[in-house]
């Protein structure tokens, strides 16, 4: 029988047409073919390869589909990657570093990943300017020599590692930390001390962004906080053992769908509310794993984290109006960074 190929066609166009709805996805697979470098001959591509293609392309529209993304949160998601390809600093290793985001007047987000207090020399910062999908990124101390591990005075993606182990045993993460310290304070860094009265006036204002938060609301909680949940579960690929054992955080008893649900807490009812990028936003935070040592673990003195891969607190941020995601955190508690 003749394959009418005109007749394939309309159909492959007619199947991914909602493709062109979705900016955000065209522009991440554009970002990573840019990414492969330039073949050294050229292939015939295989049936089997095109319906691959076309099967990762509708997942990743579905996925589009299902979980709304502010165009800041989807910038950090694109400078996230960019980070772990360029430099290797995966989730886990992203504790250590403080992130920020910033959108410029031309419309490109900046996205920033800071060392965190004595490691804020050692570990410098790292900047992606993110824009129509694509990310550039620079580390402050590139080109500076990292060999030596700890006595390096520039700390990359080796020191990294060692931290991201150390980390588990109370001994050699304060050993490391206080190395940090010292070679920032040879170079003039201190460590930002915020006073008690600083804490207690940010303390009304707090409060006062909480309840606006929580008076914009017009997405249910049960809604944001499956939202949060599939983003966690989707954006961090984890599998089916760590899914059963992920926590819906929560300081109360109310439930929903069987769960406990982050509704009612504080003396207003907002605790789990707040002002993210300016914009109105719910909480969702779940924990994987236990971050405390149980004592009967305890190696002499020496606290040993029971850590499992993925483990620590995810936060996801969603927009109570509109229900996107506006942020989102990983923390895995090695850096001791609540």
């Amino acid at each position: 029988m003749k394959t009418n190929k005109k007749t394939i066609q309309s159909a492959m166009d007619a199947r991914l047409s909602f493709l062109d709805e979705l900016p955000s996805c065209r522009a991440g697979v554009q970002y990573r073919i840019a990414q492969e470098e330039e073949p050294v001959m050229k292939k015939k591509l295989s049936v089997g390869f095109v319906l691959a293609m076309v099967l990762v392309l509708a997942a990743a529209a579905a996925l589009a589909a299902t979980l709304l993304l502010s165009p800041r949160a989807d910038a950090v998601r694109i400078a996230d990657r960019a980070l772990e390809e360029k430099y290797g600093i995966t989730a886990e290793m992203q504790t250590f570093f403080a992130r920020s985001q910033e959108t410029l007047e031309d419309g490109a987000v900046r996205v920033t990943y800071a060392g965190f207090a004595e490691t804020e020399y050692v570990l410098g910062a790292y900047t992606a300017i993110v824009k129509d999908g694509r990310a550039e990124i620079t580390w402050s101390r590139e080109g500076e020599d990292v060999s030596g591990g700890y006595d390096a005075e520039a700390w990359g993606i080796d020191q990294l590692k060692l931290m991201v182990n150390d980390s588990k045993d109370e001994t050699l993460k304060q050993a490391y930390l206080d190395k940090a310290y010292a070679i920032g304070e040879a170079h003039g860094v201190e460590v930002d001390d915020t006073s008690s009265e600083a804490a207690v006036d940010w303390a009304e204002i707090y409060e006062a962004r909480k309840t606006a938060a929580m008076n914009a609301r017009k997405v249910s909680e049960e809604k944001m906080i499956a939202a949060g949940r599939e983003f966690i579960i989707t954006n961090y690929g984890l599998n089916e053992e760590q899914i059963a054992r992920m926590e819906l955080y929560t300081n109360f008893d109310a439930e929903i769908d069987g769960e406990e649900a982050p509704a009612d807490t504080g003396d207003n009812g907002n605790g789990w509310y707040d002002m993210v990028n300016d914009k109105p936003c719910f909480k969702v935070e779940y924990l994987l794993g236990d971050p405390e040592v149980p004592e009967e673990e305890l190696e002499g003195d020496v606290a040993v984290r029971q850590y499992k891969d993925k483990d620590g607190y995810y936060v996801v941020y969603v927009n109570v109006e509109t229900g996107e995601i506006e942020d989102y955190q990983y923390n895995s508690g090695l850096s001791g960074q609540g």
